[in-house]
């Protein structure tokens, strides 16, 4: 598939936008047009007393309003006050965590757009030299988001050769690389890859060579390469990995040495992933009963770091920026934990709880556990069966809400959940926007670097893909 380049700033992502609509111009044209357009409105908006000053740092910076109150990506938004100054390099305005782009400042008038999903409710914030002040009132980020359909018809069978339109496939697990290649498991234990462009599936590997339809292939961050685990009685030791060096060819690697740490092997063989962790450049795995490991991918030995609740959690996921952080998403088996989005907030701290031997560093985010819908801060949280979890670039992480029928987001700067599309406990099938877009059993969910998801809808026989904003 043809790669595409992650905007990284939101006038980039304005402009890959535009292009995507098909505008016949080029970047140079579309980003002069933008800024010319953003500079008009700025100039159209301003006081005419812009005072045009430098920033004064012996004085304090003054917030008074901002408009509008509400609106989406890349939304111009005028924030008033005094002693901004007319540098806009030394200024930086936050809504919740995310930074915006600044466009220009008359000193009492700042011009910036508003990033990306930085939250539903926004504290905006500026920012210049060491002084910090926070507007009183709130900003109001509407989420735009619509899903169409990209493989399957609806039918349950494994037909890959007719094009995507015409394929039948059970989508479990899905995955995306570095080059835009989306993966998914089929029930009948094939790994297919889905080519977008040229309209085909390709089968990868199959469950003669060893590949389980449960375990997701998650591409590691540094060598590109899919990394799954294995389930059964007989497979504790064994992961698999498909390299696209080698056109996705699978292999098996094995544990050679175990280092308990004073732990009890793991008794449920199974453990679904095999995910990097780019803080220490080891493997991690979780197994079903309870043992979190770390494996040394040069010698394949493995070592006990510690316990986490059992159970079943299909969904484990790296934290993007604070990379130590690891979280899991347990099905509805997990005990005080089931129906719950949980993390180990540093899976190099190996520090137990007082008495037992559950790491100090996990904890249960959400809230009850008998399986439910509830939005909002994630402590009162509810999900239903929660499935496979995944991060884009900034930290959001989506969950396959296979109970709910729908996909959820978790802020991790602000820890508040949405449900970002589908209508909560409806399942069906309809493409189209957030409010009228239907799922049935999600499974599977990545995201690609321009924060495109991918959904594997499991009941509706289908992979889809969803655009949000």
């Amino acid at each position: 598939m043809k790669k595409l380049h992650y905007a990284k700033t939101h006038v980039e992502v304005f402009i890959h936008f535009l292009k995507r609509m098909s505008l016949k111009c080029n970047t140079k044209t579309l980003l002069l047009f933008f800024v010319f357009a953003c500079t008009a409105v700025f100039i159209s908006c301003s006081d005419d007393d812009n005072n045009g000053q430098p920033h004064d740092p012996n004085k304090p910076v003054v917030l008074t309003t901002f408009t509008p109150d509400s609106g989406r990506i890349a939304e111009m938004m005028l924030l008033d006050g005094d002693n901004f100054g007319t540098d806009r390099s030394i200024i930086k305005v936050f809504f919740n965590a995310m930074q915006a782009v600044v466009i220009n400042s008359t000193g009492s008038r700042i011009l910036a757009l508003v990033p990306r999903l930085p939250g539903d409710t926004c504290t905006i914030a500026i920012e210049i030299g060491d002084q910090r002040k926070e507007y009183a009132n709130y900003f109001l980020y509407k989420i735009e988001a619509s899903v169409s359909t990209i493989a399957g018809n609806g039918t349950d069978a494994a037909v890959y050769d007719q094009g995507l339109d015409k394929s039948q496939i059970r989508p479990v697990y899905i995955g995306i690389d570095q080059d835009y290649n989306i993966f998914a498991t089929d029930t009948r234990d094939n790994l297919v890859r889905i080519n977008v462009n040229a309209n085909t599936i390709d089968v990868v590997t199959t469950g003669e060579q060893g590949f389980n339809h449960r375990c997701a292939p998650m591409a590691s961050p540094l060598t590109n390469v899919l990394q799954m685990g294995a389930e059964g009685s007989a497979n504790r030791d064994r992961f698999l990995f498909c390299d696209p060096k080698t056109g996705w060819i699978p292999k098996m690697y094995f544990i050679k040495e175990w280092e308990t740490n004073g732990y009890a092997t793991p008794t449920d063989m199974t453990h679904y992933a095999c995910l990097l962790c780019e803080e220490d450049g080891n493997y991690y795995t979780r197994y079903n009963s309870g043992q979190l490991v770390r494996i040394d991918p040069a010698t394949w030995k493995a070592y006990i770091v510690g316990m986490v609740p059992s159970g079943i959690a299909y969904g484990l996921a790296f934290h993007p920026i604070n990379k130590k952080e690891l979280w899991l998403a347990y099905d509805s088996n997990g005990g005080n934990v089931a129906h719950s989005i949980c993390r180990v907030k540093d899976v190099t701290d190996e520090t137990i709880l007082g008495g037992g031997t559950m790491l100090a560093s996990f904890e249960k985010l959400s809230g009850p556990t008998n399986g439910g819908h509830r939005d909002g801060p994630i402590a009162a949280s509810q999900f239903r069966a929660p499935r496979m979890i995944n991060f884009d670039v900034d930290g959001n992480l989506y969950v396959g809400d296979n109970g709910n029928h729908c996909i959820r987001s978790i802020n991790t700067n602000t820890m508040m959940v949405e449900t970002i599309i589908g209508i909560p406990e409806q399942r069906g099938f309809k493409d189209g926007n957030k409010d009228e877009a239907l799922f049935s059993e999600p499974h599977g969910i990545v995201t690609d670097a321009e924060g495109i998801i991918y959904v594997s809808d499991f009941a509706n026989n289908r992979i889809r893909r969803i655009a949000i904003e």
